[in-house]
């Protein structure tokens, strides 16, 4: 997928694949010609557990079981903050938030109910502008040890600041599946005019919006399934995982800016709290 950009949510060819094993086995199964899973998950990330990450949520279609689409980062007990191309297109009633889970192999788990889907309406899927969106439940998280609100970055982060993003993305942008296993991976931002110009050679286009992450070492990203999920600096949520040209091939991660977009958030949040 060299030179392609994509989004780091399921394709639709990864999710029929999905809902397909879904079918065929229960989804804590192990799957037929599973390979064996390697160290590392997301991309030359590492397993954690949810209490080390209790922002985090999985996204789920409410299917004949729940299939994780996207990651989510929780801002209020009634509010998820994900990004704007995992919700367009879908409707709320199709939409459950799993909160509090290591793992999206539990196929008892129910899920919390959503009320409303709403993305940034300046949202563009050419450019991936404004690429934010906010899940709205129908009834609150009850905050515990595993599930709790992340604050919002007020302002960037310098390059070279040590970040961390987290998800049930593949491990490979080839794979065939997702981690079970909720997976983290260190990143440092990326200075965003270099940046640019790498993804300037395939005419895409970095704006203010948008932050860039990778690892120093290479080797080291966010893929399909991320999509959503948060991006923290400080115990703070910097970014949204958004899109990016294959995964750990030499292209800093793409992510959208929440400074860049606070205000936004907070007023549409706000009759929610």
């Amino acid at each position: 997928m060299s030179g392609a950009f994509h989004f780091r949510l399921l394709t639709l060819a990864s999710f029929c694949l999905l809902e397909l094993q879904a079918a065929v086995v229960p989804i804590n199964s192990a799957l037929p010609n599973a390979q064996p899973l390697q160290d590392g998950r997301i991309v030359g990330g590492y397993q954690v557990d949810i209490e080390k990450f209790p922002y985090q949520v999985s996204i789920r279609l409410d299917s004949s079981v729940l299939i994780h689409i996207c990651g989510g980062s929780i801002y209020a007990p009634r509010i998820i903050i994900t990004a704007a191309h995992c919700l367009k297109g879908r409707y709320a009633s199709t939409i459950r938030i799993v909160a509090g889970s290591s793992t999206i192999a539990n196929s008892t788990e129910e899920g919390v109910a959503v009320q409303k889907l709403i993305y940034h309406s300046g949202y563009v899927k050419k450019t991936h502008d404004n690429d934010v969106g906010l899940v709205i439940l129908k009834t609150a998280l009850v905050y515990s040890s595993t599930i709790q609100a992340i604050p919002l970055a007020q302002s960037s982060a310098l390059v070279g600041t040590p970040a961390i993003a987290s998800g049930w993305g593949k491990d490979d942008e080839n794979a065939q599946q997702l981690t079970n296993l909720l997976q983290a991976v260190e990143l440092q931002i990326v200075d965003s005019e270099e940046c640019a110009v790498q993804y300037a050679v395939n005419n895409y286009v970095i704006t203010d919006e948008m932050i860039c992450a990778a690892a120093e070492e290479g080797g080291k990203d966010t893929c399909q399934g991320d999509s959503g999920g948060p991006l923290v600096v400080d115990g703070k949520l910097l970014g949204i995982v958004s899109w990016g040209i294959g995964c750990a091939q030499h292209y800093p991660g793409v992510y959208v800016s929440v400074p860049y977009h606070v205000e936004w958030i907070v007023q549409q949040a706000a009759q929610y709290l």
